[in-house]
Formats: C-alpha cells, sequence, structure tokens
C-alpha cells in the first residue's frame, strides 16, 4: 500500500498552500487534488485564570498570534468551535492579505450534541465564527458522542448508541464534504475501533486522524493502521505542551529539558522543539504544534535543513518517559 510522501505542492495543484510548502496529499473523503500543509499551528488554549498555567487564547490573542504566523510563512491553522477563538482566526486571516486559497484552515465539531442534523448545524457556526464559506479541512472532534440534547434517533441509548450515532454524524461531515462546504473531512482522537465502525459501514474513511503524538506518546499500531488505510496521521501537542502539563500531570520537568533532546538538537544546531518535531515528521505525522510566540513560530517552520539518523529516531522514540506521559485524556477506553 502507497505510503503519503512529504512533497513541495506543484503549481497545478496548489489550491489551499503557497508553492515551496512541504505538503500531503489528502485521500479518502476528500476532493481531488487536496493538499494539506505539513507544518501548522494549534490555537487551543486554557481557561483563563489562575491556577491554571499556559497560554489562554481568546479572539484577541487569535487575531495577534494567527497575523503572525501567516506573515511568517505559514499556511495552515487548527482550529475548533470549542477554542473560543474563531473569530479572531477569521479576522486574521482576513486582514493578512493573502488569497483565502492559500491558506488551509482546520475546524472541528463536536462539542455540542452530536447527530446528523446536529453536525450540520455546528458546521454552520463554524463558518459563521471563521467569517468564510469553507474550511479545507472539517474534524468530528472526539470519537466519544455527546448524545444528551440530540434529536438523532441513532444517539438515543447513550453509551450502547456511540457507534451508530459516530456513523449518522460522519454521514453529515460526508455531506458537507459532497456540497463542498469543506474540501476534506475527518476525525480526530479516533482509535482503531472507532474508524472501524466507518469501515463496517461501509462509508469512505477520514481523510485525516489528527491524536496526540509526540516522544512521550505515540501509538504506533494507529498510526500503522492510518497509513495503510491512506488516512493522514495529523498529531498535535508534539512536544507535549510544555506550558501546561509538567504542572498538570506533575512531571516535575517539561519534555522539552530531555537530555536526549537537549544533546540531539546540540549535535543539529537546533533545538530541542525542533528535533522532537522533526522526529514527528520523520515518522509520517504531519504537525501543529500551538503557540503565540513569533520566534517559536519561526523555529517550527525551520525543520528543512537536517535530519535525524535511525539511531537518533530510536533513542528519541525510547527517552525516558514520566508516569501519566498522555497529555489529553486517552481515547481507547470510549466505546
Amino acid at each position: 500500500m502507497e505510503r503519503f510522501i512529504l512533497v513541495a505542492v506543484t503549481a497545478c495543484l496548489a489550491q489551499q498552500v503557497t508553492a515551496d510548502a512541504p505538503s500531503v496529499s489528502l485521500q479518502n473523503a476528500a476532493k481531488s487534488g487536496t493538499r494539506m500543509p505539513v507544518y501548522g499551528v494549534g490555537t487551543c488554549g486554557y481557561s483563563p485564570g489562575p491556577p491554571t498555567p499556559g497560554e489562554h487564547w481568546n479572539d484577541s490573542v487569535a487575531v495577534k498570534a494567527m497575523g503572525e504566523w501567516l506573515s511568517l510563512g505559514g499556511r495552515r491553522i487548527d482550529t475548533s468551535l470549542d477554542y473560543r477563538d474563531q473569530v479572531g482566526v477569521g479576522q486574521a486571516v482576513q486582514n493578512s492579505g493573502i488569497p483565502r486559497k492559500e491558506i488551509f484552515i482546520t475546524s472541528k465539531v463536536g462539542g455540542g450534541p452530536m447527530g446528523y442534523n446536529e453536525t450540520l448545524d455546528q458546521f454552520t457556526s463554524v463558518l459563521e465564527t471563521l467569517n468564510t464559506s469553507y474550511v479545507d479541512l472539517l474534524l468530528i472532534h472526539w470519537p466519544w458522542p455527546i448524545v444528551e440534547g440530540s434529536a438523532d434517533p441513532a444517539c438515543q441509548n447513550g453509551a450502547q448508541s456511540a457507534a451508530s450515532c459516530r456513523v449518522s454524524s460522519w454521514k453529515a461531515m460526508l455531506n458537507i464534504l459532497n456540497d463542498s462546504g469543506a474540501l476534506a473531512v475527518g476525525v480526530s482522537n479516533w482509535e482503531i475501533a472507532h474508524l472501524n465502525n466507518l469501515k463496517d459501514a461501509s462509508l469512505p474513511l477520514p481523510s485525516v486522524n489528527q491524536v496526540e503524538f509526540s516522544p512521550y506518546w505515540h501509538e504506533l499500531d494507529l498510526l500503522d493502521y492510518c497509513k495503510h488505510e491512506l488516512i493522514v496521521f495529523n498529531g498535535y501537542a508534539p512536544l507535549a505542551t510544555p506550558d501546561w502539563a509538567p504542572h498538570s500531570h506533575n512531571w516535575g520537568s517539561s519534555m522539552l529539558d530531555s537530555p536526549v533532546l537537549k544533546k540531539i538538537g546540540t549535535a543539529h544546531s537546533k533545538s530541542p522543539a525542533q528535533v522532537a518535531l522533526r522526529w514527528s515528521i520523520q515518522m509520517d505525522v504531519v504537525i501543529n504544534p500551538r503557540t503565540w510566540d513569533p520566534a517559536h513560530m519561526k523555529e517550527d517552520l525551520d525543520l528543512d535543513d537536517f535530519q535525524l539518523s535511525e539511531d537518533e529516531m530510536k533513542e528519541i522514540a525510547n527517552m525516558p518517559k514520566p508516569n501519566n506521559p498522555k497529555v489529553c485524556p486517552n481515547p481507547r477506553s470510549y466505546p
């Protein structure tokens, strides 16, 4: 089975990205010719105010940060209705002066009741808050469907209807794709069992599965499954949220303090963050680290001029990890 390869976009396929941006071709539930930039930026923050550490995003933060990202050459932005920053993201895109087709916007549904019509309603809110006529990629945020408040008969029996509710919501996503509301549709945090629900229903598989992936947490069986099914694997939290998880998970230190990453970074004249991101890329994983810092954005876009050796890749994958190394909830337990 063909694996996806990181390539430069040619002029004839430059639908969403600039000609020199590394990108991957989206298959399955995607419009023909749709490509996804390898380098993206995440915008998910935390509830404002103490005692929660980390970046606190809102619309005003998003306008400034995404303006910086676009001015530096970044062309993919990852957002969601749940992040409470889509108005700011949309404003930054409009303020940039960059043609809309050159910016790849990912958004997500699933923060409210799930089901067929519920998914369509949430997508309407996505377009309204972003002030755009389409998104490049739309994802279902989590495999656990929120059934309270859903009028969809497929979502009426709580945990027992999880699979049927996912299938019904996915049918709505395919309708959005067919109506060109999105150039591609996919999922986030879905495990193999959840993806198999769609195969069992004889439905097209997602174009993308966005999943937590870092040297601390990497599900190689899920990665292999997605490669085999031509589902692009999009890793979030590729730096293990250094501003938040060390505090919330009592790690004591950030993944970026790892002696392994520091040593390899010194050998390549790169930062620990760049080493961790390069590791993901060489695992065939598309990345979107979250940051509002322009200095970090520059680093996150400067990953093409070095290559990790096979030994370095193994050393990073096997480096010491803290207890509870996963940043976000583990969806493997979801029915």
